[in-house]
């Protein structure tokens, strides 16, 4: 069962998309993420492959200031709306149905930047894109002392350059932290 952990939505059962394609973090990961982030309130939150919204909406319950979703599958969008909908969050949110590609690009043309970035790839992705691919695309969103956070089903050895990472596993799963370095100029 999928639910909100804590804050102002604590306990709401949320809704999954019908099928394996959405595969949202456990609990287990999902209180990791969040007890490692501590207080976030007021932050700007992006939520690249969205699915259920589980974590975007937990930023929100946590008090966030905004959280933009990026979700491609028109299912998985419908199933998100309906949570954001049912957490009365959508006046909180900015909704892009496009694939991830895209989104980062109209994102990046309207200069938008994030304190904190979730990117939660379909693991079928990583047959062909590496973890430093999601890190670099989205990495340019981030604000200077923001925090990149990447789950991924192997484990990694180096951060694509400019980037500090810290990974914490949890058996079959990978939850890594990239944030950015800090220049000595």
């Amino acid at each position: 069962m999928l639910q909100v952990l804590t804050g102002s939505q604590k306990g709401r059962k949320l809704k999954v998309p019908k099928g394996s394609k959405v595969r949202p973090p456990t609990s287990r990961v999902k209180k990791s993420i969040f007890d490692r982030l501590g207080d976030i309130s007021g932050l700007r939150v992006l939520d690249v492959f969205s699915g259920s919204g589980s974590l975007g909406i937990e930023s929100l319950s946590r008090d966030t200031g905004h959280v933009t979703f990026i979700e491609k599958d028109p299912a998985a969008f419908k199933v998100l709306t309906e949570n954001l909908t049912l957490c009365g969050f959508l006046g909180s949110a900015e909704l892009l149905c496009s694939d991830y590609e895209n989104a980062l690009r109209k994102l990046k043309r309207h200069n938008e930047s994030y304190d904190l970035i979730f990117v939660d790839p379909p693991y079928e992705l990583y047959k062909t894109m590496k973890v430093s691919d999601f890190v670099e695309n989205a990495g340019e969103l981030l604000r200077e002392l923001g925090i990149l956070i990447i789950e991924h089903d192997h484990k990694i050895e180096d951060s694509p350059a400019g980037f500090s990472r810290f990974t914490k596993p949890f058996g079959g799963t990978h939850v890594s932290y990239f944030t950015k370095e800090v220049s000595s100029e």
